[in-house]
């Protein structure tokens, strides 16, 4: 029923944006071992020219955002927009145009992007459709998206997340405090996978942040390159390239909005 669904969609948002506010994610210890994960994000970004406006829808605490002015887009051209308000309010204080918004649900105008970075974010959603056709909304006639999803033929997430429904269930239904009980355990199997991905261990404000994103997140969902191009097909916009990043744990996709 569409208000049951509704219902539940809000609930979802609802913890998604406690858990983001408390548990911040972008900033890790790991530094710049991150963006080797992920090359199709400076493919994208190398396409941004000029006075081009860039959006980062779900920008976290701005990790991405650095990245771009780094590589030259002027910080006056980006907007960072998250569910968190402490993520909005740091970006801020950082001299950062943020907007506290969620991605079901833009508090944007139509076609005031030239460049939408959504990385890592619809899957979370309980809409993951609708929260595509937001940035399609936002983004301009002839602009591109840069998407970035969970990869659904990589098992990992199907441990990390399916797997873990009961754990899942007692946090958000029970006591939050079984993290602190469950987290130094869950160390065990994902401190060896960082060290081999990132070349170190996570610290203890990463590692819960890791945590809490890929197991204790309200939804996970899992996308292949049909199910991208069928979101693309339908709000008439066309996928240009496709990239796994290094573990194929994700699967981006350049797109364009056709006119």
């Amino acid at each position: 029923m569409p208000g049951s669904k509704t219902k539940i969609t809000e609930q979802v948002t609802a913890k998604a944006g406690t858990m983001y506010n408390d548990y911040r994610f972008g900033d890790f210890n790991y530094g710049s071992a991150r963006e080797r994960l992920d090359p199709g994000f400076f493919e994208f970004i190398s396409m941004v020219k000029n006075d081009k406006k860039v959006f980062d829808i779900g920008c976290g605490s701005g990790y991405w955002l650095n990245v771009c002015v780094r590589e030259g887009i002027p910080k006056e051209n980006i907007t960072g927009v998250d569910l968190a308000p402490s993520n909005v309010e740091e970006l801020g204080k950082k001299g950062f145009k943020a907007v506290c918004s969620n991605v079901l649900k833009l508090d944007l105008n139509d076609d005031v992007s030239d460049f939408t970075i959504c990385n890592g974010v619809i899957h979370h959603t309980n809409d993951p459709f609708k929260a595509f056709g937001e940035l399609v909304r936002i983004t301009k006639p002839g602009g591109y998206i840069y998407l970035n999803v969970y990869n659904i033929w990589n098992p990992y997430f199907y441990l990390v997340h399916r797997a873990m429904f009961p754990l899942r269930f007692l946090y958000w239904n029970v006591s939050k405090k079984i993290i602190d009980f469950v987290y130094p355990l869950a160390g065990i199997f994902f401190q060896p996978l960082a060290y081999l991905a990132m070349g170190r261990f996570l610290d203890e404000r990463t590692g819960k942040a890791f945590f809490m994103d890929q197991v204790i997140t309200p939804r996970a969902h899992l996308f292949s390159k049909s199910m991208i191009e069928s979101y693309a097909k339908r709000k008439n916009c066309i996928v240009e390239k496709f990239a796994y990043n290094r573990y194929f744990l994700m699967l981006g996709a350049i797109i364009k909005v056709e006119s």
